[in-house]
């Protein structure tokens, strides 16, 4: 299943728990600052962010139905469908942080996850802001019985298809830190997490400011990071 259609007919339908350290965020951004979250879903994380005294907030989501229960929950919320996945509709430089919670587990090409970094880095502003988190390679025996098998299906570890028949992928550090190479992070932790299944998972946190070093992205560059 695709990950649009997923989210449009499966996860608009779920209630999401996953964290959002404001403490953690709130040091690098004014209350003013112009916050864009990619892949904002039911506006959950736009909420929490709207609680902590931001106001300048947009949302995009690519799945219409979650946009939709968004706009129902909290009216008040700027939640808006995107038009084409990976393409932020925002200018150059032109806002001050981005949000991104659990949207690059959905994405298994490591062409699209390159250029999506780098649309952020487009639009982020001097010395802006990314706050992203998502999935870390877990060690439990579930997760490594998942593993294991969509190393023969995709020949990478990491990679597996859902119970729901979803294509994710849980990522090395090394390789979140090769995706960043055009941030300087700022703070990184992992986490121990239960998905909205109450399955046990590994996830992170980062905060990570645009770099003046004008590095590059290259795939070709990305290690094998899932090889056992």
């Amino acid at each position: 299943m695709m990950a649009q259609q997923y989210w449009n007919d499966i996860g608009a339908k779920k209630v999401f728990e996953d964290p959002l350290y404001i403490d953690k965020l709130q040091p690098f951004l004014s209350s003013t600052a112009q916050i864009v979250e990619y892949g904002c879903g039911y506006g959950r994380m736009m909420r929490l962010l709207k609680s902590a005294g931001y106001h300048n907030l947009i949302g995009f989501d690519f799945a219409p139905n979650m946009i939709t229960r968004g706009l129902r929950e909290n009216p008040d919320l700027d939640l808006r469908l995107l038009e084409k996945a990976g393409v932020i509709p925002n200018g150059d430089e032109s806002i001050d942080a981005m949000v991104m919670s659990t949207v690059l587990c959905c994405i298994t090409d490591e062409q699209k996850l390159v250029e999506l970094m780098a649309e952020i880095r487009r639009v982020l502003k001097k010395q802006g802001v990314l706050y992203i988190t998502d999935f870390l390679i877990c060690e439990h025996p579930r997760y490594q019985e998942k593993y294991s098998s969509g190393m023969q299906q995709f020949g990478e570890w990491g990679i597996y298809t859902t119970n729901e028949n979803l294509t994710v992928r849980h990522f090395t550090t090394k390789l979140i830190m090769h995706l960043l190479n055009a941030f300087d992070i700022q703070w990184f932790e992992q986490f121990d997490f239960k998905t909205m299944n109450q399955n046990p998972a590994r996830t992170f946190h980062c905060i990570a400011k645009k770099s003046f070093k004008r590095k590059q992205f290259s795939p070709k560059g990305l290690p094998n990071t899932f090889a056992r």
